[in-house]
């Protein structure tokens, strides 16, 4: 591959979440000092490898759906992580899902790029989050993180805002059981994990005013099975909602990259239509849409970390 090389810095990372340099470096200034973002843009011969690889998967490899189906498939792998977590003395490196080195190369700014550093894409979610959190949670209080895994996105939660109201919520018995295994292992009692189901709604789960909600990556695996959820959102009536999500409407399909990414998230059966729905709730008077930001970066194959921001009309 060619040699230039170059860097994802603080006016890359403001066009990406839709702000300014200026921002970027007063919430995750000495994150980038730390980290190294320098890459390759993948061109030439490789280039072509590259889309060859990227089609023949889509086309040719058993890639499972998302979908209520895949409950044992979570169940399994968050139980490895917490096994791991606790055989490793409580490492938080634990945390890291797996599929987040699963890719060496990654899509950014309509590009293939191949990252120097191994956990380049674990280093931007780290930037990408407390960027998130830091910018639009501060104010409320309790925070609940919807489809929360191994936890990994609320131990920066915690640590950003001690003292916080915490609640990690999955459907999957062994995620709550993580949750709690943190809480007890890093002494945080704010920090409380919960049964919840996207599919069938607990609406015994109480949601105070002044609470905000978020999902990342996880409201994906309900592909068009998301109205359940949206509708105990506006119920409930949570201060803020925060959707980190891969959306599909994004894309533009006129640009190949794009193209493969959203025939990649058909084929996976990842999250379709709620975008569509968030602005037909938003044209209808019922939610506040505050910002909606296509993140132009992701695995190989998609983008991963676009969001909306948005609130219930009271």
């Amino acid at each position: 591959m060619a040699e230039n090389i170059n860097i994802l810095d603080a006016a890359g990372f403001a066009r990406l979440f839709g702000t300014d340099a200026a921002d970027i470096e007063k919430q995750c200034g000495p994150l980038l000092r730390a980290y190294n973002f320098r890459y390759r843009i993948v061109s030439g011969a490789d280039l072509g490898k590259t889309i060859l690889q990227v089609i023949k998967t889509i086309d040719e490899s058993p890639l499972s759906a998302s979908g209520k189906d895949r409950y044992e498939d979570w169940e399994r792998g968050w139980g490895d992580n917490l096994r791991e977590y606790a055989a490793r003395n409580y490492d938080l490196a634990a945390l890291v899902p797996k599929y987040m080195h699963k890719f060496p190369l990654r899509r950014l700014f309509s590009h293939y790029i191949e990252p120097l550093d191994k956990d380049f894409e674990v280093n931007f979610y780290t930037v990408y989050r407390h960027y998130l959190f830091q910018t639009y949670l501060a104010p409320y209080d309790p925070v609940y993180e919807f489809g929360c895994g191994t936890g990994y996105n609320l131990v920066i939660m915690a640590r950003l805002f001690p003292g916080k109201r915490l609640f990690g919520l999955d459907w999957s018995l062994n995620s709550v059981k993580f949750v709690d295994t943190i809480a007890q292992s890093l002494a945080l009692p704010s920090l409380k994990g919960r049964h919840f189901d996207y599919f069938s709604p607990d609406y015994t789960l109480a949601i105070p005013p002044g609470a905000a909600i978020t999902t990342l990556n996880s409201l994906e695996q309900l592909g068009e099975d998301y109205g359940s959820f949206l509708e105990f959102l506006l119920t409930k009536k949570p201060a803020l909602c925060i959707n980190s999500e891969p959306l599909l409407e994004m894309y533009k399909e006129d640009q190949l990259l794009d193209y493969l990414a959203a025939k990649y998230h058909r084929r996976r059966n990842y999250l379709r239509g709620y975008l569509p729905a968030i602005k037909t709730l938003a044209a209808a008077g019922r939610i506040e849409i505050l910002k909606e930001q296509r993140v132009e970066s992701g695995n190989l194959f998609h983008d991963g970390y676009s969001f909306i921001i948005w609130r219930p009309s009271r």
